[in-house]
């Protein structure tokens, strides 16, 4: 159902907030074939990885402000590494290409930071030089629950999205009612049909009751994945609504009905 794959994790930061320092803006940065070199000195983070994402013609979301002077230097380190030195001290996802998470090396398709969630910047000591590391960090931590629920909110309907995609793969179950929430009351259409996609992928039973008002919404494709996670989440009592939506005006809607309740009860129904 999804095409991607998020890895989220934060750490130790390699670069600081200004202090008064000037700044020099220039830096190299090459990324390519799936690594990252650097040479900055007192470069703005914000135009380094600016300038990395352009190069991987990828997207780059940041919640929140980057500030800070980087001063870093490494070459041709694995591109997850080295991204890992200078955003490390933010939460942040990496979002990969799941058609192709069997490769070695799957593509980095979009990277979101939380910029507003990193806590005591100013003791941080000034920019310095740093060496590549031998092996890249393994391990991985989620990003914060608050700071997921707190995106849910953010005004950009994409980065509303990311949200809550993230909390579906946290799989924790106090997203349950933050979800149920979007699913029911946001704007954004592709906003509510990827909260009916993370229900499902939750299981929550306590899900539901509001997936069952979701084959209300006026939107095909948020009715259609509201009935897939019906399917899978609900037992009996969603028989009845599913079978008012066998004559829905989308086609698609009506093909997943006739096979959710094919799923549910073992009979053939027409779509």
């Amino acid at each position: 159902m999804r095409d991607y794959l998020v890895a989220i994790a934060f750490g130790l930061t390699v670069f600081t907030p200004s202090l008064g320092l000037p700044a020099d803006p220039a830096f190299v940065v090459r990324a390519k074939n799936n690594t990252l070199t650097l040479r900055a000195a007192n470069a703005p983070l914000q135009d380094v990885l600016n300038e990395i994402v352009d190069q991987l013609e990828i997207p780059l979301v940041v919640h929140g402000e980057l500030k800070g002077l980087l001063s870093a230097e490494f070459s041709e380190v694995p591109l997850e590494e080295g991204l890992k030195r200078l955003i490390g001290g933010f939460n942040h996802v990496f979002i990969y290409d799941a058609a192709k998470v069997g490769q070695e090396d799957p593509p980095l398709r979009k990277i979101i930071i939380y910029a507003e969630n990193t806590q005591g910047m100013g003791e941080r000591p000034p920019p310095r030089s740093i060496a590549p590391s031998p092996q890249p960090s393994q391990g991985q931590e989620k990003i914060p629950f608050d700071v997921l629920v707190k995106a849910l909110n953010d005004k950009d309907p994409e980065n509303r999205e990311d949200a809550v995609d993230s909390l579906a793969e946290s799989g924790d179950a106090r997203a349950v009612s933050h979800l149920t929430k979007v699913l029911l009351n946001d704007q954004d259409e592709d906003v509510r049909e990827s909260a009916a996609m993370a229900l499902e992928d939750l299981g929550d039973e306590r899900a539901v009751a509001p997936l069952i008002k979701a084959l209300e919404d006026p939107y095909a494709g948020v009715r259609e994945s509201a009935v897939d996670a019906l399917s899978v989440i609900g037992g009996e009592e969603v028989i009845r609504p599913l079978m008012g939506l066998l004559r829905d005006e989308d086609e698609d809607v009506r093909e997943a009905v006739a096979e959710a309740l094919k799923k549910l009860t073992g009979k053939d129904f027409e779509s």
